[in-house]
């Protein structure tokens, strides 16, 4: 489980917990986080849904999801990350259609939302 707490952390720029065995939600007081550039959460039993909130990480550069059992959809904030560059939801349980504001990435080079 990610403690809540890490959302008390404001100067955070760089999370990596990534290849753990971490579970439950993403927790929104992490979206609080502004100052986060890249976030590795990768390869872990995450579920539930993707917070609408990671659409205000507005400094996010990087964000891996993949490999998670995250559900629902793709939230469609996330296309207010107007710096991202990398963006990585595959291999997860995520449905429904691929949002449209992800098309105002205008930095982003890598989007995978695959199996």
């Amino acid at each position: 489980m990610i403690p809540a707490a890490l959302g008390d952390l404001a100067s955070l720029t760089f999370l990596d917990l990534s290849h753990n065995q971490l579970s439950g939600a993403i927790p929104v007081p992490l979206c609080d986080l502004a100052s986060l550039e890249s976030v590795y959460l990768h390869f872990n039993q995450l579920s539930g849904a993707i917070p609408a909130a990671m659409g205000g990480l507005i400094n996010l550069h990087d964000l891996h999801l993949y490999g998670n059992q995250l559900s629902g959809v793709i939230p469609p904030e996330l296309g207010d990350l107007a710096n991202l560059v990398r963006l990585s939801l595959e291999d997860n349980q995520l449905g429904g259609p691929i949002p449209a504001e992800l098309g105002h990435l205008t930095h982003l080079r890598e989007l995978s939302v695959g199996l």
